[in-house]
């Protein structure tokens, strides 16, 4: 390589900023079957992926970006507002006014008919057009990676190239670390330094301080994609702000879209950390592409189970049939020539000409252990108090908050002032007002009841659940809204987000254990390492309120 990604894409734009100067493809090959990267095929794409990417970074495609070129084909996702620190940016969504005029700076006024005016014409259309927390984020991502593996095949001079796929998430094991491929030498194409840190071992035991690079793991509890399975129904998708987990009701109400989009798909990029962690620079890391097609290959396998159903209504995030299925999209094809689809064709992949080697096919007893809808729920009882924080911040290090009675509380004493039943019923925690300020080094997560000077680990009876930012926009500091200006059944960002989370269940088994004597009740968010104390805040809260 001659110059670096950051390079590439940051220098490109600087260049575009500072000197701005349909059809379908051709190919059509037979239906084959994307390989796994471990295998023996999947090892052969794998060099042939990485003779792609090295093409595609090419500088002389990249200043301005061509359509075949990484900076290209990594915006069509998401556009970070600041091209020289990516992981730590905003994002220009597709049909705002800093979007066009980025690209008025990249591209200038070129002549009509040349091809620098169809570059930029395709960039109006295709860039920042990614559809997360929409009902349309699994078509949508299947026909990215339709047409992104359609640039590879002539990047990499091979008409027979299949996107490989990740295979993580089927059990604790080395699947959880990054590939060899993409943290080793061989590829130098496919290796970058701006990844965070994992665990030492599969389960997510001890600190986060493994960097992915030196082989740390994703947590197989945070990556399991069975409970994303384990539904029949496809809506409805994501809402924005939950709390990860298939313990969280947040997490049970939603459907396969919804499920498979918050774990195993956003926990694997904030895993993964750096660029992969962050929605308008993810696509610049080449494992991206990798992991999206893992996350294709499960809704393909959520596709073929008996019973699985297309559910529709009327609601933004269980949309009608027609509403989902006319929604349209812009992509560029091998060629670089400009495509437009209907993200409802996408639903067979049979039909688009591909397939998996292997599917995913769920045992009913795996099924019936891990659906967060087989648990059963605690009914609330006897309500005794609803406490209050004020407005706090999370840093480096973390932060404690203590709920505790509200002063002269009638009828309330000290040792019986919790709110959660007396039969060890329900309790709601509610984080208010949340707004994200930096990306932590490292996913947040929440505990109860830690011990002073306990370090927090995923694996002990006071954690709770990890918190979800993906979608959170860093310009903002809110849920990022998606679709302006493409069709995508738009929706405005919030003006408020509020994380529930379930606590009940927790508080029940430490009285049961002795580790809760109903007193005061501490709540701890803080990263599982890679941190120490410092200035930086990371997420601030208006509030928050523990309520029966």
């Amino acid at each position: 390589m001659t110059a670096t990604r950051r390079e590439v894409i940051a220098g490109g734009v600087a260049a575009g900023m500072i000197a701005a100067t349909g059809g379908a493809d051709a190919q059509v090959l037979r239906p084959r079957l994307r390989p796994d990267l471990a295998s023996p095929t999947g090892k052969k794409m794998l060099a042939l992926y990485a003779a792609a990417v090295q093409a595609m970074q090419d500088p002389a495609i990249n200043y301005p970006p061509q359509p075949q070129s990484w900076t290209f084909q990594s915006y069509i996702h998401a556009v970070p507002a600041n091209p020289f620190d990516p992981a730590f940016s905003g994002g220009l969504p597709s049909g705002t006014p800093a979007l066009k005029t980025r690209i008025d700076e990249i591209y200038g006024n070129p002549p009509a008919g040349s091809p620098a005016a169809a570059w930029k014409e395709a960039a109006l259309k295709c860039w920042g057009t990614c559809t997360h927390a929409s009902p349309y984020f699994a078509t949508w991502h299947r026909w990215y990676m339709y047409y992104f593996e359609r640039v590879c095949r002539v990047m990499c001079k091979d008409p027979n190239f299949l996107l490989p796929y990740w295979n993580y998430g089927s059990g604790p094991n080395a699947t959880l670390q990054l590939p060899p491929g993409f943290r080793n030498q061989d590829y130098p194409s496919l290796m970058f330094d701006d990844r965070g840190v994992g665990f030492s071992t599969p389960q997510g035991d001890g600190a986060q301080n493994v960097a992915m690079n030196a082989g740390g793991y994703m947590p197989f509890s945070l990556i399991n994609y069975i409970p994303a399975l384990s539904t029949k129904e496809m809506f409805p998708s994501d809402t924005n702000a939950i709390p990860m987990g298939p313990s969280q009701p947040g997490y049970a109400a939603l459907g396969m879209t919804g499920r498979l989009e918050n774990a195993p798909h956003d926990m694997v990029h904030l895993g993964v950390g750096g660029w992969m962690g962050n929605i308008p620079s993810a696509a610049g890391d080449p494992i991206f592409f990798v992991h999206h097609c893992q996350v294709d290959r499960l809704y393909a396998s959520w596709e073929a189970l008996p019973g699985s159903t297309y559910n529709w209504g009327d609601l933004p995030m269980q949309p009608s049939e027609s509403t989902w299925k006319d929604q349209p999209a812009w992509f560029v094809d091998g060629s670089g020539d400009l495509v437009r689809v209907r993200l409802g064709d996408a639903i067979d992949t049979a039909k688009l000409g591909y397939g998996y080697d292997t599917l995913v096919k769920p045992s009913p007893v795996q099924v019936a252990a891990l659906s967060p809808s087989a648990a059963p729920r605690p009914a609330p009882a006897i309500v005794e108090a609803a406490m209050r924080t004020k407005a706090f911040a999370v840093g480096a290090g973390g932060a404690t908050v203590t709920f505790a009675p509200e002063p002269g509380a009638a009828g309330v004493e000290p040792r019986a002032a919790s709110p959660v039943a007396r039969d060890g019923g329900s309790a709601t925690l509610v984080l208010e007002g949340v707004r994200l300020r930096r990306r932590p080094p490292a996913p947040l997560s929440v505990f109860v009841n830690l011990p002073k000077g306990t370090a927090p680990q995923l694996n002990d009876p006071y954690y709770v659940t990890t918190l979800n930012f993906f979608n959170f926009d860093l310009a903002t500091g809110l849920p990022i809204a998606h679709g302006h200006g493409t069709g995508h059944a738009d929706h405005a960002a919030p003006a408020r987000a509020d994380l529930r989370i379930e606590v009940g269940a927790i508080l029940a088994a430490q009285e049961a254990k002795g580790l809760w004597d109903r007193g005061p009740i501490t709540v701890t968010i803080t990263t599982l390492g890679a941190d120490s104390v410092g200035e930086a805040t990371y997420v601030t809260f208006d509030g928050a309120t523990l309520t029966p």
